[in-house]
This record gives C-alpha cells, sequence and structure tokens, in this order.
C-alpha cells in the first residue's frame, strides 16, 4: 500500500513533490506507539483512582505571555504528580488564542493527559469543534505539541462552507456555492503542522452535488486549514452530478476544479455519464472538471448510446472524415 501511495503521488503537480508520503507514514507510526502508551496509562490511572476531585478545572500549557493555551475541565479528575497523568471523566479539553478566546474544544467521556508531552489519550466517545468544524469517533489520541490528533475509530467529520469547483472559488456562484460536506472513515489522521489528513478504512467525502470514496485517502490543506488537493487509493468511485466513475487511484485539485482517475493494467479508470445520451468511457487516464462538461482521456474506449463503441482515437477520426 506504501509504494503504490508513493507512486500515486509522482503523478501530481510538482509542487506536490514536497510532501514524501513514506517520511510521514514513518511519523505516524512513532506517534501511534505513543498513543498505545497514553492508552495503557489512562487503564493504569483508572486502577489508581483514590476519591477524584469534582468540577475541576486545571490549565496545564501556556502561552509565552503566560495565558492559559490549553486546559482540561471534567466532572471527576485527579492528578497523579508521580507521573505527570491528568485523568478526568466527562472531560472539555479547550485550547484559547492569546487573547483568551476559545480556538477549539474537545468533549470527551474520559481522558488521560501526560502534562510532560503535552498529549493524552480520550477513552470512548469524544467530540470535537473547530472553526465551525465538527469532528467525532471513538478513541483518540492527540498531541499539542505535535499539533497531531489520530482517531481510531467510526470517524465522523462535518465541514462548513466547503467549496469543491472553480466557480465556487471564482465567486461565480455567490453564496450557493458553498456547500457542507461530510467524512467518513474507520480511522483518521490529521497533522496540523504539515496540513496533512489520512483518512484510512471505508472512506467517503460528500457533499449534495459531489462525492469520492475509497480505501484511502490524503487531503493535503493549505496555510488556513483549507483543501488543497485529495489523493485516493484503491477502489476509488467517484460521483458528480450524472457523472459516476471507478478506478484503482485517482486525484483532485481543487484551485482547477479537476479530478483525474488512473486505471491500471486489467483495471482501467471509467467514467460514465448516464444523462440524455448515455456515454462510457475507459482508459489508463481519464481527467474531467468538475464544473464543466470537458474531459480528458488517454488510452481510451469510448461507447455511446444508439451503438457507437471502439477506440476513441478511432472514432474521432471518422467523425472528421
Amino acid at each position: 500500500m506504501r509504494k503504490t501511495l508513493i507512486a500515486l503521488l509522482a503523478f501530481a503537480p510538482a509542487a506536490a513533490f514536497a510532501f514524501r508520503s513514506d517520511e510521514w507514514l514513518a511519523k505516524r507510526e512513532i506517534l501511534s506507539r505513543e498513543a498505545e502508551r497514553l492508552q495503557a496509562a489512562y487503564t493504569s490511572c483508572v486502577a489508581r483512582l483514590d476519591e477524584p476531585a469534582a468540577d475541576v478545572t486545571i490549565p496545564f500549557e501556556r502561552h509565552a505571555d503566560g495565558s492559559v493555551k490549553a486546559s482540561v475541565t471534567a466532572k471527576k479528575a485527579q492528578v497523579f504528580l508521580d507521573t505527570g497523568m491528568i485523568w478526568g471523566s466527562e472531560v472539555v479539553v479547550s485550547q484559547f488564542s492569546t487573547n483568551g478566546v476559545e480556538d477549539a474544544h474537545v468533549e470527551a467521556d474520559g481522558c488521560v493527559i501526560d502534562r510532560v508531552t503535552k498529549s493524552g489519550w480520550v477513552q470512548g466517545h469524544a467530540r470535537a469543534l473547530h472553526l465551525g468544524n465538527e469532528v467525532e469517533g471513538d478513541g483518540i489520541y492527540f498531541s499539542f505539541e505535535e499539533e497531531f490528533v489520530t482517531i481510531y475509530a467510526n470517524t465522523k467529520i462535518r465541514v462548513k462552507d466547503q467549496k469543491f469547483d472553480t466557480k465556487a472559488i471564482a465567486g461565480g456562484l455567490g453564496k450557493a456555492a458553498k456547500r457542507d460536506a461530510e467524512i467518513s472513515a474507520v480511522r483518521t489522521d490529521y497533522d496540523r503542522k504539515d496540513g496533512v489528513v489520512l483518512f484510512d478504512g471505508a472512506v467517503s467525502v460528500s457533499d449534495a452535488e459531489y462525492s469520492l470514496g475509497a480505501d484511502r485517502i490524503f487531503a493535503f490543506l493549505d496555510g488556513t486549514n483549507s483543501l488543497k488537493r485529495i489523493v485516493a487509493d484503491g477502489s476509488v468511485t467517484v460521483t458528480n452530478g450524472t457523472r459516476n466513475g471507478g478506478c484503482p487511484r485517482a486525484s483532485y485539485e481543487k484551485s482547477l476544479g479537476r479530478v483525474t482517475m488512473f486505471g491500471e493494467e486489467g483495471n482501467p479508470a471509467k467514467l460514465v455519464d448516464a444523462g440524455s445520451r448515455r456515454s462510457e468511457i475507459e482508459g489508463r487516464k481519464i481527467t474531467f472538471w468538475l464544473d464543466s462538461e470537458q474531459v480528458e482521456v488517454e488510452g481510451s474506449t469510448l461507447t455511446v448510446e444508439g451503438g457507437v463503441s471502439g477506440d476513441m482515437d478511432d472514432f474521432m477520426r471518422q467523425a472528421v472524415e
């Protein structure tokens, strides 16, 4: 799987080469081991509980000016001085800007935080809010130092005012172009430092007009946390209006509103337009634009309702003769 993802990234524009998936996946593995340590720490803390305090708020990270950067509020909580752990139940973990405004918060059934590493483990179900976006799932690791979050099961993300096409980016469709999107996956890793999100297992990305499904999806974000590009791998499905397609791998570039589908030997990319005259295209590579009728195909076969079928190059030569 790792080699497949690296190969797919090679099809991306030159600017994308700054991202090394092998290095990033190695980092992810290191942080996964840290998550295992904290999960074990949670179990250890529960076994050692001794009359935890009620309705507690504990700051555990501060800005350079001394103001609170992060705090944990819990219905019940206990501090373990020998390990540096804070345990809590019915927890809210909050992160604040320097002016005291809450930037994000996480609501959790139970949580343990390591004050030394500024990282923690959420046991059970949790829900997070950040910049109007909502995330929920079961079993969560987070690191304030690394700006990294992993949701280990039942990920559900709701993104406000997502824009999937170039007309929306240019403002051509006005406010109507902004649409809420929902993303679901088994596991999700969010790396805020590098602007990378990995959705892993039964992934679905959808809004009112567009949907993308795959076994695994990399999403790349810009400095404002907005989506730049998606790379999808394994059993990819794409739906946009009357178009639907499938392929082994695909990429989406938001700035161009462009989806590129990649086939492989014995498993070509396929795009079906179920409009007034149904057509079907297969090829090594299919590129289409979400806000127009433009489609480009390499190594293609075209079938059109009404009897036209065959190699697309032959079809186009016949059409102009």
